[in-house]
């Protein structure tokens, strides 16, 4: 039996999640959201709001040009952050 395109190719947001060592009912309730809206995400269904993606970064532990990029959202033209310069 073959996987079908779909099955072979993981989502780049849940291989974030598994990095993080993080299930997705852990997540859910660490970000007080739903299970289904984090499966949502995970398969492209849905985009998160603003605030979402901040907290979603920040308990990867990714900038939110990465989440961006796993949400399969263009950044190509966003610039990288500079660090400030001490003054």
């Amino acid at each position: 039996m073959h996987k079908s395109k779909s099955e072979s190719k993981q989502s780049p947001l849940k291989l974030l999640r598994e990095a993080a060592g993080l299930t997705q009912p852990q997540l859910s309730q660490k970000m007080n959201c739903g299970i289904r809206i984090i499966g949502d995400w995970e398969k492209g269904r849905r985009i998160p709001r603003f605030d979402n993606a901040i907290a979603l970064a920040r308990e990867l532990g990714v900038s939110l040009k990465t989440l961006a990029k796993a949400i399969n959202l263009d950044v190509s033209e966003i610039p990288d952050d500079v660090p400030p310069e001490n003054k």
